[in-house]
């Protein structure tokens, strides 16, 4: 039998003994009483480390991304994180930081595309010619390379077509300047307006 379950077995029968002195003679130890309570106590903590498991209390996170690929979680800064411990007689507390590392795909700054976005312009030389109602034009615009917020265009519109250089000042909202060609006047024209993407 170990010693262990022997030392609880015999401090068990002295802790349920009426009269522990009485049930000593002159060749035996005693044990005496508060000494005997400070070792049931410690048998009582050893046994409860031996047979219970601890149990950990965590602070919760909450991570959110959204669709622009911003990142937010829970906790102030420097964003704490609370673990708490209890093990029979034992509490531990530990305050520890959150940190995130989010791995995202970089988008690249220049390359080919296709994105169509609708445009309000000014044909500049049928709006002085004429009259300035003449000058105003809407269409469409087809944006097919781009570098950061520089994109290329060919432009097709209801008085005219050219080409012409845009700059996204948003995703889907930038301003446009170019060349048009008017095949209502057959005049060549400065074009400039706005644009709006679709997507």
């Amino acid at each position: 039998m170990p010693r262990f379950v022997q030392l609880i077995v015999f401090l068990s029968v002295l802790s349920f003994s009426k009269d522990v002195q009485a049930q000593c003679t002159d060749d035996s130890q005693c044990v005496a009483k508060e000494d005997l309570d400070d070792l049931l106590t410690i048998a009582e903590e050893l046994q409860c480390l031996k047979t219970s498991n601890p149990t950990f209390y965590t602070d919760s996170i909450t991570i959110i991304t959204d669709k622009h690929g911003r990142v937010y979680f829970s906790g102030g800064a420097p964003h704490p994180y609370n673990l708490r411990m209890t093990w029979c007689a034992f509490t531990l507390n530990t305050d520890t930081s959150i940190e995130v590392v989010v791995a995202k795909a970089e988008e690249k700054e220049y390359g080919f595309r296709l994105k169509l976005k609708f445009a309000g312009s000014y044909l500049l030389t049928d709006g002085i010619s004429k009259s300035a109602q003449d000058g105003v034009e809407v269409g469409f615009l087809w944006d097919f390379l781009y570098w950061h917020d520089l994109n290329l265009n060919v432009a097709t519109g209801f008085r005219s077509v050219g080409a012409g250089v845009g700059y996204d000042v948003t995703h889907n909202f930038g301003a446009y300047g170019g060349y048009a060609f008017s095949f209502w006047t057959l005049k060549s024209n400065a074009q400039l307006g706005l644009y709006f993407g679709f997507w």
